[in-house]
């Protein structure tokens, strides 16, 4: 690892992963159907295309399920907790007393950040990780961000007590809003973001854009996700966010090539938390930076500082 100026740090690695990144849009030709339902109908009925677009943005399109099993999956104690009226699976390996949460992010689940477990194992950690709201083998339909969070808080009150967080893209942003909109008072030592975007502001625009929402629905769309947060969107900047946030620690993971949440986002918190070290990597991408064996050693070795 070589740092290129004060706050960045290059990930010095040769691995190499041949797999493709996950997709992340529709196939074109419902996408299309969807921009012309919205490019129809947006401008007549503004209030019924906002709540549309709001079950589009909230409604997971797919559930990440495991092609094959391997011996971290196998070696998983499985258990459930009560999150509202929705049960919730969990996953927990090893019994040491210092917990690390793994958080997923959209579209996600839990074992899909079981890379780090077997180094954190190592180190004398127990990890616990969980399917988020309408994900893997949780219960629910749709989510949103304060009801994502609202599950944070709530796997790491069954956690007890947890030393340290790795939450990856909007796991991300739903960790910080956890910590500081639904529980202020929790403490955590360290917390590892790995491509977590930075302003909630532009996830909206950049969705208004994608789907070419017309501009009094998209005005109403904005209510409603206000509404639902309790916050305008312009304040739910995790660049804006370190006053409120106890942790003592944090290292922001980017790849500078993300193609889904830009590196700008990166720098933009790092920028604003100066209790953080900006660590990025090359050509790895959105998920498969997550797999890098030279970032989970970088990652362990922050956590067990």
């Amino acid at each position: 690892m070589h740092i290129t100026h004060a706050q960045e740090e290059v990930l010095k690695s040769d691995w190499q992963d041949p797999s493709p990144e996950k997709p992340t849009r529709p196939p074109s030709f419902l996408l299309a159907l969807v921009r012309l339902y919205f490019q129809t109908f947006g401008r007549i009925f503004p209030a019924l295309t906002a709540r549309y677009a709001y079950h589009l943005f909230t409604k997971p399109r797919r559930r990440a399920r495991h092609q094959s099993s391997d011996p971290v999956l196998e070696s998983a104690r499985i258990f459930e907790f009560l999150y509202g009226r929705q049960l919730l699976k969990g996953y927990e390996w090893g019994s040491g007393e210092r917990t690390i949460l793994l958080v997923h992010g959209w579209e996600s689940r839990g074992t899909a950040l079981r890379s780090f477990v077997p180094v954190l194992l190592e180190a004398g950690f127990r990890v616990l990780a969980f399917d988020g709201p309408a994900h893997g083998d949780s219960a629910g339909k749709r989510t949103n961000l304060p009801h994502f969070a609202g599950a944070v808080r709530a796997a790491i009150r069954q956690a007890g007590a947890v030393e340290g967080i790795i939450a990856h893209s909007f796991g991300g942003a739903s960790t910080v809003y956890a910590l500081t909109q639904l529980d202020p008072g929790l403490s955590i030592d360290k917390l590892v973001y790995i491509a977590v975007p930075s302003s909630m502001l532009r996830v909206f625009e950049n969705t208004v854009r994608g789907l070419r929402i017309p501009k009094r629905a998209a005005a109403r769309f904005k209510q409603i996700l206000e509404e639902k947060a309790k916050r305008p969107l312009e304040e739910l900047d995790l660049s804006d966010a370190y006053p409120e946030l106890n942790i003592r620690e944090a290292l922001i993971v980017h790849d500078r090539f993300d193609q889904i949440v830009p590196f700008s986002s990166a720098r933009a918190i790092a920028a604003g938390w100066p209790n953080a070290r900006l660590l990025v990597s090359e050509g790895y991408g959105h998920f498969r930076l997550m797999k890098n064996p030279d970032l989970i050693a970088e990652v362990a070795a922050f956590l067990g500082d």
